[in-house]
């Protein structure tokens, strides 16, 4: 193996542990939320955190079997067909804490997911295949779109934006 595909392989590593710690704050986010809309939003990203995992753990089977990198949405797609018990957090349980603070917990996520788009710009930026450059792309655009959800909230929130009882960002992909 490469040392340039090892470095991928590290960082598909960090990557999928940074995607378990997301997901566990963010269903704890959801299970402690006060609002219905604010629960939604937690429970979004929860579920994207899983997708990015089962995707991050595609790859990396791939590239430590020394298959060609995959764009994102081949590894969507394979990932689909992978063994559901094979994800390491499927439903864990988690539990709601009493304090609970939506705005802090918003600011908090923010804060995640900007250091999550500096990573997958600075992998894109490293890599040398255009493969892999075009999946870190694909990665910084899609939590480049978390920003954005998560920053609406708290103009939400603070009273800086506007709600207009309707979705204004898209929370697909």
């Amino acid at each position: 193996m490469s040392d340039e595909r090892k470095a991928h392989v590290e960082a598909l590593q960090m990557a999928m542990d940074t995607e378990k710690k997301g997901y566990r704050f963010y269903r704890i986010a959801a299970e402690s939320s006060r609002d219905p809309k604010g629960k939604k939003v937690f429970e979004h990203l929860a579920k994207d955190e899983i997708e990015h995992m089962g995707v991050f753990a595609t790859l990396y089977e791939s590239l430590t079997n020394d298959e060609p990198w995959m764009t994102y949405e081949e590894a969507v797609a394979k990932f689909g067909q992978t063994d559901q018990d094979k994800l390491i957090f499927p439903d864990e349980p988690v539990e709601a804490e009493e304090n609970f603070d939506d705005l802090k917990a918003l600011e908090e996520a923010l804060g995640f997911e900007k250091k999550a788009v500096a990573f997958y710009q600075n992998q894109a930026e490293k890599a040398e295949d255009d493969t892999a450059r075009a999946f870190y792309q694909s990665l910084v655009v899609i939590e480049e779109g978390h920003v954005k959800i998560i920053q609406a909230e708290i103009d939400s929130l603070t009273g800086t934006g506007f709600w207009l009882d309707y979705q204004e960002i898209s929370l697909e992909h």
